[in-house]
């Protein structure tokens, strides 16, 4: 269980979150938990109808509900009824966030490199075997814990927050308050080359543009981001990448994207706002995406995408006819015996 800052009644938790309080609004939590692990000091939610049983035998301290499933029988002490209960739930998930921080002192440890020609604004923290090379810039309050690269010239904004062992290679740009987690590479060379055609021999292209994350992002564990050819990758304020994902040389990713494990999208693509890109989907070069469009797990997308459009399959379709013709797949046995069938009676009417 996680515990919060101080216990908390039922009626100041609903007042905390603008909801509703139903049940004993003096009962007291102290923490949250998942609902099959509750007890009667925790706040839980509901979300998926598919947990109502659940709800009904955990002995939860607190209950966030939706309206629609306000009647919900549970055997929570309190209910509180909101329009968006994991919202509400994540309140005081931050409360508990914010107090259980143990506030970093913004030192600058003696086991890490800061070129004497590098910038760190007030309240910087630097762990130890951090590189930090000249001409870089450091904005306040970030936290750049140990391992950390970087690069020349490169600017990390101000209280961001820097994982372990991440690189931020030479004049790429960070935005302010992004998370960038454990093992990402920020501008590591885009994949060019020429290829001559009489022998088949590979000669790189050098690399000499930069990439650009805007405020508020949070790059996953492991997530490569490659540097322009010429010019910037860039990913837009507010885009959310998780953990192992690839995004190549000179794409731009809209504002406030979902972009899921595991997903590539080659280099020159143009992502709109508010693209969801699911888990392994894969996106082909020099496209455009459309804004609102979401591309579900493992999609293949070889073509442009207009706004809006959810699309399903390899390669990618509109999500109601990849569906149709994945019932049809299923049908092709029973419908390949049916023909062979018709074609014996139409060869036996041929032959009287």
């Amino acid at each position: 269980m996680k515990t919060l800052p101080k216990p908390l009644t039922i009626a100041d938790v609903a007042f905390i979150v603008g909801g509703e309080a139903l049940g004993d609004l003096a009962h007291t939590v102290t923490g949250v938990a998942d609902l099959a692990d509750a007890t009667l000091s925790d706040a839980v939610f509901l979300e998926n109808r598919k947990y109502t049983a659940l709800a009904g035998t955990a002995p939860a301290g607190c209950l966030f509900l939706a309206p629609d499933l306000k009647d919900t029988p549970c055997a929570a002490k309190g209910k509180v009824i909101v329009d968006e209960p994991r919202a509400a739930f994540a309140k005081l998930v931050r409360m508990i966030d914010e107090h259980a921080k143990t506030k970093i002192l913004p030192t600058h440890s003696l086991k890490s490199s800061i070129h004497g020609k590098a910038a760190l604004g007030p309240n910087v923290s630097v762990g130890d075997f951090v590189v930090i090379e000249r001409g870089a810039a450091v904005g306040e309050n970030t936290v750049v814990m140990p391992q950390v690269y970087i690069g020349v010239n490169a600017k990390v904004g101000r209280n961001c927050l820097i994982y372990p062992q991440v690189v931020i290679r030479d004049e790429c740009v960070i935005g302010d308050g992004v998370i960038i987690h454990p093992g990402a590479v920020i501008g590591a060379d885009g994949f060019g080359f020429l290829t001559d055609k009489k022998t088949g021999k590979h000669t790189k292209i050098p690399q000499i543009g930069n990439v650009v994350i805007e405020a508020g992002c949070e790059i996953g564990a492991n997530v490569t981001i490659d540097r322009g050819a010429v010019g910037s990758t860039v990913v837009k304020a507010g885009t959310q990448i998780d953990n192992l994902v690839q995004i190549g040389h000179n794409a731009r990713l809209g504002r406030d994207c979902v972009v899921v494990s595991q997903t590539g999208i080659a280099g020159s693509t143009h992502v709109g706002n508010n693209v969801v890109l699911a888990g392994q989907a894969g996106v082909a070069g020099h496209l455009t995406i459309g804004d609102g469009a979401i591309i579900t797990a493992q999609t293949g997308v070889m073509s442009d995408v207009p706004p809006k459009t959810v699309l399903f399959g390899s390669p990618g379709r509109p999500h109601r006819e990849a569906f149709k013709l994945q019932a049809l797949f299923s049908r092709l046995p029973e419908l390949f015996d049916k023909v062979k069938e018709l074609e014996k009676k139409l060869g036996a009417s041929a032959g009287k």
